[in-house]
Order: structure tokens, then sequence, then C-alpha cells
């Protein structure tokens, strides 16, 4: 009897209802599944070889969807400076921690366009071109406001390596038009491909399409 009556307080509490344990970590009922994002900022690039490098001024657009802790996405972006332009396009997988306060760690694989590499400031030297593919990892750290349509801001780091390097020539008619003289025939080489890094301010909007 004695140890009937123990068994009573235990006995209650199994009857009454518990919230899942994933809740305590994650609040589902809180966080969408689909973040539209665009940024802006810096992307740099070093090259352990000597290559030209493309960069500067940066836009980016991303659209990520995350079912539970994975997320999938694919992201576009450019940057360009006087020494070359860049842009990518790329898919994305990885994870997805938290609800309000986010952290995303993602890796990416996808397509580098570069053009005007090795561009002359103040001369007549067009720099070359090409594409190849590129592999890298994103971290996005954010905060999302509101509890449907979610406004969302944060910061986006990057780090992306091309899978190859290539060199080429380009042959123009350079003029000298500071100090005057004749137009010559001049031919440049400049390299292509290289390791890149970027910090962007990023802003979006979260939402829903599904209804899972």
């Amino acid at each position: 009897m004695v140890t009937g009556l123990l068994l009573l307080p235990a006995l209650a509490l199994a009857g009454q209802p518990t919230p899942a344990s994933s809740s305590v970590f994650f609040d589902e009922t809180a966080t969408t599944e689909t973040l539209l994002m665009s940024g802006l900022g810096y992307i740099g690039a070093v090259d352990a070889e000597g290559s030209d490098s493309a960069g500067g001024a940066a836009l980016s657009l991303s659209l990520l969807h995350h079912l539970s802790f994975v997320e999938v996405g694919a992201e576009l972006y450019g940057a360009a400076a006087l020494g070359g332009r860049v842009g990518g396009l790329g898919a994305l997988l990885g994870l997805h921690l938290g609800s309000d306060f986010s952290v995303r760690a993602l890796a990416v694989a996808g397509v580098h366009s570069y053009s005007a590499v090795g561009r002359g400031f103040l001369s007549d030297d067009p720099g070359i071109g090409g594409s190849m593919a590129y592999v890298g990892g994103r971290l996005v750290l954010g905060y999302a406001f509101g509890r449907k349509d979610r406004l969302f801001v944060g910061v986006l780091g990057m780090l992306d390596e091309d899978l190859e390097r290539r060199r080429g020539s380009v042959t123009y008619t350079d003029t000298p038009w500071l100090f005057g003289g004749e137009p010559s025939t001049t031919t440049s080489h400049h390299s292509v491909g290289q390791t890149s890094y970027g910090i962007l301010l990023t802003g979006g909007v979260g939402f829903d399409l599904t209804s899972y």
C-alpha cells in the first residue's frame, strides 16, 4: 500500500502533456522556412601565385530554405573595382541553428565569371576574363523580427577558392594621353583565378512557402 501511495505522484506527472524536447532549443512556431536576403559590402582577394585579382564593392542575393536544421539555397553576387570584375552563381548546403537569433554555416559550390581582370589604371589595357568553378563557405549571423513575414538583418562572411588558375594575354593599342606621344601596340599578360574573401551587411524577409 505504501508503495502504491509513493507511485501516485509519478503516475499523475506521467499523465500530463510535456513539450517536445526540441522546442527548448528550436522554436519552430517562430521560425520561417524561407529567407530572401540581399547584401552590400566588400569582396577582396589574395593569391599565393600572384594572379591579378578581381573584387571591390559587392552586391549579393540569396534564397535560402530550411527543413529543421538542414538548409539549402542558391546565391548570386557580383563585385567590381578598377582592377577587374567578378560574379558568382552557386548552390548552398549546410546547417541552420536558432530562431530569432540564427546562425547559418553553409558550404557553396558554383561558377565564377571574371572580366577586365588586370585592367590598367590610366592605360588602355582591357584586362582578360574567364569562367571557372569554385568552392567555399558562408557564415551568416542574423536576427529576425516579427512572427509571420519576418524582417531579417545580419552579416555574411564568405570565403571562396577557385579550382584553377589561368594565364592569358591581350594585345591592345596604348595611347599615352597623359604626356602625349604616339600610340603603340602593346601586349600584356594576366592571370585569372583567386582566393576570395568578403563581408557583407545583409537584410531580407523570411516567409513560409509550405504548410508543414
